[in-house]
């Protein structure tokens, strides 16, 4: 197998074993209360690690960990926003995902305005934030609820979210 066909094998293969996520903090210090965390990993059981330090070599960035509370099951995780926006993202832009794809779009829009600080106005924040609930099935995993956090926000889009 050619570098080129290789590399249309791993985007397969992050395409079933990726996950693109944002995660949602609740943060006192923050300016708006909460912080939107994006991370990408691909996870891969031990045995099978060294594909995951193929994945590393191929965006030139990134860690490859234990995750947490698996022993047996390892994460490549990329969570620095600079090498999301300039490594990350461009990759499956011009190697595009099928399973994946929507998400990823969401994704790249949500980093990418993060990255322009968009984040620190209250009404972007809310406009940010109904995007990452859209990601990996509308958000059903997440601990916290839309509803509660635009709630928090003291935010009148609370009566319209909730439908």
């Amino acid at each position: 197998m050619n570098k080129e066909q290789y590399i249309y094998y791993l985007t397969g293969f992050m395409d079933g074993e990726s996950c693109f996520c944002v995660a949602l903090k609740n943060q006192r210090s923050a300016k708006v209360r909460w912080v939107l965390d994006p991370v990408f990993h691909v996870t891969q059981h031990a045995v099978n690690k060294e594909i995951l330090y193929d994945i590393q070599r191929l965006f030139n960035c990134g860690i490859v960990i234990k995750k947490y509370g698996q022993p047996d099951t390892m994460q490549f995780v990329v969570q620095s926003r600079k090498e999301l926006v300039e490594k990350v993202i461009p990759f499956f832009k011009k190697y595009e995902l099928i399973t994946k794809k929507k998400d990823f779009g969401i994704f790249a829009e949500v980093v990418e305005d993060l990255n322009q600080h968009k984040h620190k106005d209250k009404k972007e924040f809310i406009k940010l934030l109904k995007k990452v609930f859209q990601m990996n099935g509308g958000g059903k995993q997440r601990r916290y609820k839309l509803k509660d956090v635009l709630e928090s926000l003291g935010s009148s889009e609370t009566i319209r979210q909730t439908s």
